[in-house]
């Protein structure tokens, strides 16, 4: 808070006072008052207003400017009240408990959301694990009777069980800390896990299949990873093109290891390649097959960056998706 702001937001006690020192120099005159006298008592009564002038502008600007200082290295604004102190003058008394109030009931408000936020996860959790097994039980009808309609029954029956995944796992993102498992995992296990997963497709699309090097231990959840690559997986499956191969390798460094899964697909616009991570995004290719969701890669990102893993694209004569896996026995969850 400067002088000159202060100033002018008392510039009506101090023209008032100015007009009273006038006035009463005026009337002292007029009842005949020895004129030193009358200096002395103006100049006496002018000092006393500038000695209070000055002492409440400058616990006043120590105050406010401390504040702003406070604000300024908090990350977190709205804790700002759990370190003021209460101020001796009277607006600052009631900023400060107007500032209380108003963090108690945002406070408030914010736990009543956070409930129904957690009550509305619960329901999804439970929802998807009920729709899991008569879908279940769906597929294993058509597997047993195997025909054309039954066939083409399957593959919608399968995309129905991806995006329940997608649900699960988008709802599970927010708390990764409370339902995850961070250990060595061989990345030829996992990869040939979410294979198996999506045979069916890989087969019906004769897509060819080249695994170089994955015999590697990297820090990570099972579950998780799997599902990251099942996404991956599942985009390169959607956006095949003619003779369509799925590389997957993988290469040790010295600080990290590197996953790569490469496809020679339709491939991603260079102006939308920034994008692709982003939550919603389907892209021009996404939006002509209205085969994308644009959850799949976000959730992608999400849960790398939860588990302290890097995930990037490439997309020129083939796109290739790297997941980057630092050399590290602890691993710090976001």
């Amino acid at each position: 808070m400067s002088l000159k702001d202060y100033i002018k937001d008392q510039i009506i006690s101090i023209v008032v006072a100015v007009v009273i020192i006038l006035l009463s120099w005026v009337i002292l005159w007029i009842f005949n008052l020895h004129l030193f006298l009358i200096t002395y008592l103006l100049v006496l009564f002018g000092f006393g207003y500038i000695f209070l002038f000055s002492y409440n502008y400058l616990r006043k600007r120590n105050y406010y400017n401390n504040m702003i200082k406070l604000l300024d290295r908090l990350d977190q604004k709205y804790l700002i009240t759990e370190l003021l102190n209460k101020p001796h003058f009277l607006e600052g008394k009631i900023m400060v408990d107007s500032l209380y109030e108003i963090d108690k009931a945002m406070k408030e408000h914010i736990n009543e959301i956070r409930y129904q936020h957690s009550e509305l996860k619960e329901y999804i959790e439970m929802w998807c694990h009920e729709v899991k097994t008569p879908l279940a039980t769906c597929l294993m009808i058509v597997e047993n009777n195997p025909n054309s309609i039954n066939q083409s029954i399957q593959e919608e029956l399968i995309k129905i069980e991806n995006y329940l995944q997608q649900v699960l796992f988008y709802a599970r993102s927010e708390n990764v800390e409370k339902d995850y498992l961070i250990k060595e995992v061989n990345l030829n296990d996992v990869v040939n896990t979410v294979i198996k997963q999506n045979k069916k497709d890989l087969i019906s699309k004769r897509i060819k299949i080249e695994l170089n090097n994955l015999n590697i231990q990297v820090y990570s959840d099972k579950k998780w990873l799997e599902f990251i690559l099942n996404q991956i997986i599942n985009n390169a499956i959607k956006y095949i093109n003619q003779d369509p191969v799925i590389i997957i390798s993988a290469k040790k460094y010295q600080d990290h290891d590197e996953l790569m899964i490469s496809d020679n697909g339709i491939g991603i616009l260079k102006d939308e390649i920034d994008r692709v991570f982003d939550k919603g995004f389907t892209g021009t290719n996404g939006r002509s097959n209205k085969k994308s969701t644009g959850i799949g890669l976000y959730l992608c990102k999400k849960l790398c960056l939860r588990l302290n893993h890097e995930i990037k694209i490439s997309s020129n004569e083939k796109t290739t998706v790297t997941i980057i896996f630092p050399h590290s026995s602890f691993i710090t969850l976001r």
